[in-house]
């Protein structure tokens, strides 16, 4: 029967093409293509598949009369659909949301860990990007590339398989002229220097750390560490968020995650806080370039959720816009770490973060 034209797929948002089963749960009629939930080989010769997703599945346990009449609809299907659930049941962490949500999450999560080896590629005259392709795919005909795609900017980018064969192409590459190669590069590190004195001087903060950490066998390490950011703490003491490069974060990971200063020992976490935008609520900009501004749409709150800024919201209701967008359990802030769309951003950043070790 296929998708409805407004329904999408929470996996990968996109409309059911008819080329694979579309599943459907009954209860929240939430549901998705059947690969890319991962429940293939079903037997089922229906290209839409009704079934149940894991959080209607607990309630409708309950209930009896729901359960004959989706026994009877499904004909064996949710049986099937539980046995692949149960096959991955290890590999995922159930926190209330639908199967698929879980399932996007842990993709995404699987995606970022792979590609390490990448290679932005960039055309210095007005050359088209499918063309560009041809050209770099013959260019590496000896090397191995996993997967490439094209960026919103007309650039292409290629993971290769290892380090190694990354600087070979890399290299291979500079030597046409008319590319312009870049590394996808992973970020520095941040860290919380926690419980600092306030007597501690923040000019000197950087050398007292290196003079009495021994850093100072590190190339250019004042260069390699900068103060980003401070908060107060308890005690009268502040919490120091500082930049620094992957060998300077090794050092200290190896110094048990302990810095040394003038008043004391102090611990060093490191800090993965995503760029939230306070004006429409997403991740990866500043609410002074968000384009929903620009455009004169309305501000959401990041307390309950509403059409008002967050710093002059009065209500006590605690309810995350993200989370009631995805039609997950929503009641917390936009950045609470109960928030599995927060938490998942904090992931992506950690697992994009170069630590050195």
């Amino acid at each position: 029967m296929g998708s409805p034209v407004d329904e999408l797929c929470l996996v990968c948002h996109e409309r059911d093409d008819g080329k694979v089963k579309w599943l459907k749960c009954l209860k929240c009629k939430l549901g998705g293509h059947s690969t890319c939930m991962r429940m293939t080989g079903l037997k089922s010769n229906a290209s839409e598949v009704n079934w149940v997703c894991d959080p209607c599945a607990l309630v409708i346990k309950s209930e009896v009369h729901l359960r004959e009449e989706i026994n009877v609809m499904t004909d064996g299907v949710t049986l099937a659909v539980e046995e692949a659930v149960s096959v991955q049941s290890g590999q995922v962490e159930r926190d209330g949301m639908n199967w698929a949500e879980v399932v996007s999450r842990c993709r995404k999560r699987k995606r970022t860990q792979k590609n390490k080896n990448l290679l932005i590629i960039k055309a210095k005259g007005s050359k088209k990007a499918v063309d560009m392709k041809k050209e770099v795919e013959e260019l590496l005909s000896d090397v191995q590339i996993m997967d490439s795609k094209f960026t919103n900017k007309g650039n292409i980018v290629i993971n290769l398989e290892s380090e190694e064969k990354r600087n070979a192409a890399q290299n291979k590459l500079h030597e046409v002229g008319n590319l312009i190669v870049s590394n996808g590069k992973r970020w520095d590190p941040k860290i919380m220097v926690c419980n600092v004195a306030r007597n501690e001087d923040k000019e000197s903060l950087i050398e007292e750390i290196i003079v009495r950490n021994n850093l100072e066998s590190i190339d250019g390490v004042m260069n390699k560490m900068k103060i980003v950011s401070e908060r107060p703490a308890a005690g009268g003491t502040v919490h120091y968020v500082l930049k620094c490069d992957p060998e300077v974060r090794a050092r200290i990971h190896g110094m048990n995650d302990k810095l040394k200063l003038k008043w004391g020992v102090h611990q060093v976490y490191d800090r993965y806080f995503p760029l939230l935008c306070y004006h429409c609520l997403k991740f990866g900009h500043k609410s002074d370039s968000c384009q929903c501004k620009v455009k004169g749409h309305a501000p959401h709150c990041y307390k309950c959720a509403g059409q008002h800024e967050g710093r002059s919201c009065q209500s006590d209701v605690r309810k995350c816009f993200n989370c009631a967008a995805s039609k997950c359990q929503s009641e917390h802030s936009v950045s609470s770490l109960s928030c599995p769309i927060f938490t998942s951003e904090v992931n992506r950043i950690r697992l994009n973060t170069n630590h050195g070790f």
